[in-house]
């Protein structure tokens, strides 16, 4: 009885573009429909997870209202947006930011080209003196395609507030990848930072900073250069930090809720008996053959994040089996449909939805409507079948997953 009473639930939302964004919402409104959504202790989202993630912990009105917020931004896009920011003094700065930082790449480039032919020219005995030899750009990237996307967002879903503005509960965990050192860098409610550096000094990032760094896709926008001052327990420092797509570190966002994190390491811990995690990925893939370099550094990034998420999900049954963590369900989009227990007889299935692309492009009402449904009735069959003792009310309205409700009861 207590467990039904006072769960710690933990709700991941994964990364994906548009696609994630959408699917999401129907695992949102299941959830919502479960009466579980109101009772999530721990928030944690990545890349376009992070924007449907964030704007729902934000939202102040009703999950009706949030629902038509975010059709609203799916059928017109976040891409089409950004192009049209290119014409606005934002646009001025991204384009001179690429035309100088462009330029002093060649300037580099050329110096180190020549100081490596004159290793190669000299005597042994001078090359020596070239050795510790090492000239790299001094510029940041003060502005890029991806500070488009944080004005976007921020003029759209976020309205200036920063990490600090947003509610304690549930605790939100925004996750991006520092690529300096290969480290997942956490923007929380709580505290922001990386175990590398300690958290930030003060946490008043922008919203939308935080959102637009998760999201970085790192194969369409740059990474976010910055510098920032942390405490490392105690000890006030200042380092240079690189931020991208959180979805390079950790694409499910379970990072922050794995049962071993230690406060005294990591940040943003907080413990849980229960992890949601919903995922847009696409499951087993067979993609035409790779023969050019884009297509096949594609086909690499597809199979590293694929590999990672096989490994999380085996931690997820390792982590139960262990009795470290009491329940977890796992709806993901490329999820085989035979596997679903008690499926709605009007089912959207995986060949309908699953290959949408990942991008921000504006999404058809169609693709909305199939890619939600989706995550609705397949997060509304696997609560009812693995998480009844949690489940406060009975699922119902529209959308076509009544038979979802009366199968799965």
């Amino acid at each position: 009885m207590e467990e039904a009473i006072s769960p710690k639930i933990g709700l991941a939302l994964s990364g994906g573009g548009a696609r994630a964004m959408a699917f999401h919402l129907g695992c949102l409104r299941a959830l919502d429909r479960l009466g579980l959504l109101h009772r999530i202790d721990v928030l944690s989202t990545v890349s376009g997870g992070s924007v449907i993630g964030v704007f729902f912990h934000a939202h102040e009105g009703d999950f009706a209202s949030f629902e038509a917020k975010m059709r609203e931004v799916l059928s017109q896009g976040l891409a089409k947006r950004m192009c049209r920011k290119l014409f606005s003094p934002l646009g001025l700065r991204v384009t001179a930011a690429f035309a100088l930082i462009g330029a002093v790449a060649v300037v580099v480039a050329l110096i180190r080209t020549i100081v490596g032919l004159l290793k190669l020219i000299t005597p042994s005995s001078l090359a020596l003196h070239f050795e510790s030899f090492d000239v790299r750009s001094p510029l940041h990237r003060f502005a890029s395609r991806a500070s488009l996307l944080e004005a976007v967002l921020d003029e759209l879903l976020f309205g200036g507030a920063s990490m600090s503005d947003l509610r304690p509960k549930p605790h939100l965990v925004v996750n991006a990848t520092e690529l300096r050192t290969g480290s997942a860098f956490r923007f929380g409610t709580k505290q922001s930072g990386s175990w590398r550096w300690g958290k930030l000094h003060q946490n008043d990032v922008s919203v939308a900073y935080a959102v637009a760094a998760s999201a970085a896709y790192p194969l369409f926008l740059p990474a976010f250069d910055e510098t920032f001052t942390f405490d490392d327990k105690g000890t006030l420092r200042t380092e240079r930090v690189v931020l991208t797509d959180g979805g390079i570190y950790d694409n499910l966002g379970l990072g922050c809720l794995w049962p071993d994190r230690s406060p005294d390491v990591s940040l943003n811990v907080t413990p849980v008996d229960t992890i949601i995690c919903c995922s847009a990925g696409y499951g087993l893939r067979q993609e035409p053959p790779s023969q050019f370099l884009l297509a096949r550094m594609s086909s690499v990034f597809s199979a590293l994040f694929d590999r990672t998420q096989n490994a999380s999900i085996h931690r997820l049954h390792e982590v139960q089996r262990t009795g470290q963590i009491k329940h977890f369900i796992f709806p993901y989009l490329g999820q085989p449909d035979r596997n679903l227990p008690n499926p709605p007889a009007d089912l959207v299935r995986r060949e309908e939805a699953h290959a949408y692309p990942t991008n921000f492009n504006a999404m058809t009402s169609d693709w909305i409507e199939r890619l939600s449904l989706r995550g609705e009735q397949l997060t509304l069959c696997l609560a009812r079948a693995y998480l009844p003792h949690l489940i406060t009310s009975r699922c119902g309205g529209s959308h076509g997953t009544e038979s979802a409700c009366d199968q799965a009861g």
